[in-house]
Parts: structure tokens; sequence; C-alpha cells
């Protein structure tokens, strides 16, 4: 009886554990917006999209294609906004149809549909629906080969306390994958920030076009980070690109 104890106590300190180990959670619905592999596929292309700066590159900004990975995901950009080092590159395991993801899926980006609307709807609605945004390999994964058809699922997540991708240093090994591309051409990246000139108070992290330049907010202030090479245009609001 003892052994039975104390076995059913390890069982519920390992459950406490991994109950602690959990930063948030919650239920919703997950699309797709980029695809590094896959540019091109349920009849568009993403060859725009992955030319964005993702929310996490705040020392240095890095493109969906400079990172060159598919295991991005997009969180609430409010939410993110609000503490980047608590979210940014943690560990995100989602549950699909009762089936947990096993890929190593990292925050990297803010959703603007995942910060509109009621937090708690259950109603798909593509203006404002709580959830996560994906890359299109990653969504066709988790429905079992169904994003085309549907555009979005119904999902659960769990964002762990664990790093599985340092924006700061440039990555790891667990999150890089083989790109079919290259460093995009219509970006120009400063070698620093560089002041605007803009005398308007920002919230840091956040991004925006202004004219053909990509901006961040960095100490309050908008820095180009960006300048679209002649013949595009920056595109994309609160997630700018070149295109």
């Amino acid at each position: 009886m003892k052994s039975q104890y104390t076995a059913a106590a390890g069982l519920l300190f390992a459950l406490g554990a991994a109950a602690d180990s959990t930063i948030a959670s919650g239920e919703g619905f997950g699309t797709y917006y980029y695809d590094i592999k896959q540019v091109d596929a349920c009849g568009t292309s993403f060859s725009s999209q992955n030319q964005g700066g993702v929310m996490c590159s705040s020392e240095t900004l890095q493109s969906l294609d400079m990172l060159n990975t598919n295991y991005i995901v997009a969180m609430n950009n409010s939410q993110l906004r609000s503490d980047p080092s608590k979210y940014c590159g943690k560990k995100v395991v989602v549950t699909v149809n009762g089936k947990k993801s096993d890929m190593p899926l990292f925050i990297g980006d803010g959703c603007e549909r995942c910060a509109t609307g009621s937090s708690t709807s259950d109603t798909w609605n593509a203006q404002g629906a709580p959830g996560l945004d994906f890359s299109y390999s990653v969504l066709d994964e988790l429905t079992g080969g169904s994003a085309c058809e549907t555009g979005h699922s119904a999902i659960s997540w769990e964002i762990l306390d664990e790093s599985i991708h340092d924006f700061a240093s440039g990555g790891s090994s667990d999150s890089t994958e083989s790109s079919q591309g290259s460093t995009p051409t219509t970006l120009v990246t400063s070698a620093a920030p560089a002041a605007t000139g803009e005398s308007s108070a920002c919230e840091n992290n956040a991004w925006q076009c202004n004219g053909n330049v990509i901006e961040q907010c960095v100490n309050s202030a908008w820095n180009t980070r960006v300048s679209c090479a002649a013949g595009s245009t920056c595109k994309g609001d609160s997630n700018p690109y070149c295109a």
C-alpha cells in the first residue's frame, strides 16, 4: 500500500511539474500565412509574405525567408508585444482532433486576427478569432492534408517555458530547415537602426510602413530597419514586408 501511495505522489509531482511549464494556453483556430518550402500553394504565392519581418526579431530585422524555417508560429500580437522575452522562441504544442503535434514549433511572430474579437469565441471569423497562425506546411500536417480545402482548423495549444530558438544569437539547429530560396533581393537591411526623425512615440517592438520604408519601434521611437528596393513597396501594416 505504501508503494502505491509513493507512486501516486510521484505521479502528482510529475503532473504538477508539467503544468508549471506551461506559460500560456488556449483554444481557437489555426490558419496559415507563409511557407518557406512550398512558396506556391493553394492557388496563392507566399513569396511576398515570406519577406515580412517577424515581431521577435527586435535587435536585427529578420524576415521569414531569413529565418529559413516553417516552424515559426504567430500568436496574439498584443499578447506577444506586451512581453516579447516571455514568449519569443518558446516551444508550442498544438492539438488537433485530440492529437498533439510533435513538431519543433516556436513563437516568432504576431497575429493580428488572433488579437481581434472575443478571446472565447468558438466561431471562425477571418477578421477576428482566437488562435495561432502557421506555415501552410505545418497546418497541412496538423489537419492531415486538408489545409487548402478548409483554410483553417479548430485547435488548442500550449506555449511551454522551453526555448527552442534564440532570436538574439540567430537561432538553433532544432528550428532550421533548408530553403528553396535565398535571402530576398527586395530587402535592403540597415547595418544598425537609424532614427527616422519621427517625433511621435510608439510601442516598443511595433512595426509599420513609412512610405517605402519598414520601421520598428525601439526605445519608444520609430527606427528604419529596411528600405524596399526599387520597384517594390512596403505593405502589410503591422506586419510589413516589401513587395
